[in-house]
């Protein structure tokens, strides 16, 4: 057994789907904001620029990589886990923009 077939997992799908985008988000800070503490204050400087939903879009667009290796690889359940973390990070970015980030109409 490979270990491309130990990761045709829903599960694993899903925890990497969901650890990925946190993953570019740390590495995101890390190359170039690390001069601003991780992750309270990060956070707050992403929302004083109303960025913060936009940096969680680009952080999201990794599991798109995810999402072909698995396509490629032919792993259907861990894309159907790649997925359904997509979804998760769909509504948060929902909620980020219409309830956290202000309106200026």
């Amino acid at each position: 057994m490979t270990w491309i077939e130990k990761l045709d997992s829903f599960w694993k799908g899903l925890a990497i789907g969901l650890l990925f985008p946190a993953f570019c988000l740390f590495c995101g800070w890390l190359f170039l904001h690390s001069q601003i503490s991780f992750p309270k204050a990060y956070i707050r400087y992403l929302m004083g620029g109303n960025l913060l939903s936009n940096v969680v879009k680009l952080c999201g667009l990794g599991n798109l990589l995810l999402f072909y290796f698995g396509l490629s690889q032919k792993i259907d359940r861990f894309t159907k886990g790649i997925i359904v973390s997509l979804l998760f990070y769909v509504g948060l970015v929902a909620y980020i923009t219409y309830f956290l980030e202000p309106t200026y109409l």
